[in-house]
């Protein structure tokens, strides 16, 4: 490919319209994304009659009614917190109202910026280890890089937020991942159609096992600290000691142990999956890498990558933004519609399931100028017509927007720039991932990459 080529990358081709039952269940548990109809890339609301009733809400103001003006009148769905809470329970992240209120008002002030900050030399050797590893193996061997990106967040994740003590448990998150995720649309179906959780199903058994093994194992964590040491340094303890500023309640043993792995999971996976798309990117845009490399080396030169060069990486971040357009690691929200409701002009029915597809979103055809088009430009300063609020929003919007948003974008910039700094990426030339969602986005496969360590 050269420079000049325009890049499109691989798409999920959507149904030509709304669909009805049985097929949506079918696309259900084969891959979420196959759900969105073609219209819901043009419009702003899009019904699919069912069974079950869907809406898929995709326009600006329609989203700002959802996630910021009218929040408290559409809680996040049933569907997808009964889908999480086996392994997650009742965190910040499912909780509605004040519940949530104060877990967040509790957890907040950890994830400010200067707070995260100190976190960058952590993330920089996480990426030199995984560099480390590439340089040890043969000169330009293949790598599958989904599973290095696993590892690199792993990393950072072991040593921020359960420093010492915590092997087990995160060695518990990644046994069976990719087989965990596999089997989760079925969960999601179960969740839908109202049946128990100890129903056999595909997958069933060993998502239930591994359920289990990770609760205990960081249940045990939670409930041996006690409160001192060089451990509270770590996430876990500060959230331990920390407290509502304004009922001064603190977290309960139980519920520490549901955000932890809450953060655990979802932070981790997103992560993981965001640099392996963007590195993906990266590999088929020659231009790009150039720019980020003469970037890497004017900012940063040969020392690690900090978190003092971060707002200095514009064009790593652009490259960044425009890999989670194109591929949101969240693909899907869910918002229930509790009422009759008329929603950017349109009539949604009680008892609808309404769904932001994020994926959408980000490839409308009437926000976005060629938007299947990979153009980190989009997110230049310079740009005119730059994304608004309501029309990118890979870590939600509103007041709930991700908590870690900003631990994520700090991360991701520090890894990425080491990786480009340190290595080319190729992959073979007709290898094309196919983006398919299992509550993450993911690659339907894996993805192999030659590395080439630069001199």
């Amino acid at each position: 490919m050269t420079a000049d080529a325009p890049l499109y990358p691989p798409r999920v081709t959507p149904a030509p319209k709304p669909l009805r039952f049985p097929l949506n269940l079918i696309k259900l548990v084969r891959d979420s994304l196959e759900l969105i109809p073609a219209q819901a890339y043009q419009e702003h609301v899009v019904i699919a009659p069912g069974p079950p009733r869907m809406a898929f809400f995709t326009g600006p103001e329609a989203l700002k009614t959802l996630l910021q003006s009218r929040r408290h009148e559409f809680p996040k769905g049933r569907l997808q917190n009964s889908s999480l809470e086996p392994l997650m329970g009742r965190p910040m992240l499912s909780s509605e109202g004040d519940e949530w209120r104060w877990q967040r008002g509790v957890a907040a002030p950890l994830f400010g910026h200067e707070e995260l900050m100190q976190y960058g030399p952590v993330m920089s050797a996480a990426a030199e280890a995984t560099v480390e590893n590439w340089r040890a193996a043969a000169p330009g061997a293949v790598h599958y890089i989904n599973r290095d990106m696993l590892r690199a967040a792993f990393r950072v994740i072991s040593h921020t937020m359960l420093v010492g003590g915590a092997e087990d448990a995160l060695l518990e998150i990644e046994k069976g991942h990719a087989d965990y995720y596999k089997s989760a649309n079925w969960w999601v179906l179960y969740s839908l159609l109202g049946l128990p959780n100890w129903l056999p199903r595909p997958g069933g058994r060993s998502m239930r096992e591994q359920v289990s093994r990770i609760r205990q194992a960081i249940t045990r964590i939670v409930t041996e600290r006690d409160g001192g040491g060089t451990k509270d340094t770590d996430l876990l303890g500060r959230m331990r000691a920390a407290f509502d500023p304004e009922t001064g309640r603190r977290m309960s043993d139980q519920l520490l142990a549901d955000n932890i792995i809450s953060f655990l999971v979802a932070g981790y996976d997103t992560t993981a999956l965001s640099l392996t798309w963007t590195l993906y990117l990266i590999s088929q845009s020659p231009e790009w890498e150039a720019r980020m490399l003469d970037e890497v080396r004017a900012v940063v030169g040969s020392g690690p990558v900090s978190s003092a060069h971060f707002k200095s990486l514009v064009v790593t971040q652009q490259v960044y933004n425009e890999s989670l357009r194109l591929f949101p690691t969240a693909p899907i929200i869910v918002r229930d519609i509790v009422r009759d409701e008329e929603i950017d002009g349109v009539f949604v029915r009680a008892g609808t399931i309404g769904l932001i597809p994020i994926y959408a979103v980000h490839r409308h055809q009437r926000y976005w100028t060629d938007p299947d088009r990979f153009d980190p430009g989009r997110f230049s300063a310079a740009n005119p017509v730059r994304p608004t609020r309501y029309q990118f929003l890979p870590f939600g919007a509103g007041p709930r927007i991700c908590i870690g948003a900003a631990f994520a974008m700090i991360e991701a910039t520090i890894m990425l720039a080491t990786f480009v700094r340190a290595a080319h990426f190729e992959t073979a030339p007709d290898f094309r991932p196919q983006p398919t969602a299992r509550m993450f986005l993911f690659p339907k496969h894996e993805l192999p990459m030659r590395v080439t360590l630069r001199v």
